[in-house]
């Protein structure tokens, strides 16, 4: 019985940076009990965003959040890495706070949001990389990552030291 075709491929990563990216987030010097959210990926334009997948894509995505703090973070203490999603078709969102790279304006906004993961900090020194990462269904039209820093210290100032990565992922072979 054949099933058709489907990707069987890694798809290219979409990055999300200060400057340099695919997309803006701006995480340098993210202070502590603050968070950004991403500029908005459009999962299904092609022409649009940096790598839209058309209509026929896959909805499988391997995720890695990685930053380094200004000052010795403490053992222990969190980055919350969240998905927003929604679709421009209804203007519907996880929350109100917009689709651009900027700030998110509560920590309440955190509630509707899918966590991804948080990141524990392991290592109580300062300019050390840290990451975490897993694999998410995206199943809306829209997605935009948003982090929280939870600990007491700033997130790096340098911008190429912090940032958010998604890679599409193939979702099987016939």
């Amino acid at each position: 019985m054949a099933f058709g075709e489907f990707q069987i491929e890694e798809g290219t990563t979409i990055a999300w940076r200060d400057t340099g990216g695919d997309l803006a987030m701006t995480l340098a010097s993210l202070a502590s009990g603050a968070g950004r959210q991403g500029a908005l990926w459009d999962i299904h334009n092609a022409a649009g965003t940096p790598n839209g997948l058309g209509t026929t894509r896959t909805n499988r995505f391997r995720w890695r959040f990685f930053c380094q703090f200004n000052t010795a973070p403490v053992v222990g203490q969190l980055v919350g890495i969240y998905a927003k999603t929604g679709n421009t078709t209804d203007g519907a969102y996880d929350n109100d706070d917009g689709t651009g790279n900027i700030a998110v304006s509560a920590e309440d906004k955190l509630r509707n949001l899918t966590l991804l993961n948080v990141l524990v900090v392991d290592e109580a020194s300062a300019g050390v990389e840290m990451s975490v990462g897993g694999i998410v269904e995206l199943d809306d039209e829209d997605f935009m990552p948003v982090v929280w820093n939870f600990t007491d210290d700033a997130l790096h100032a340098t911008a190429a030291n912090n940032g958010f990565d998604l890679t599409p992922l193939p979702l099987g072979t016939e």
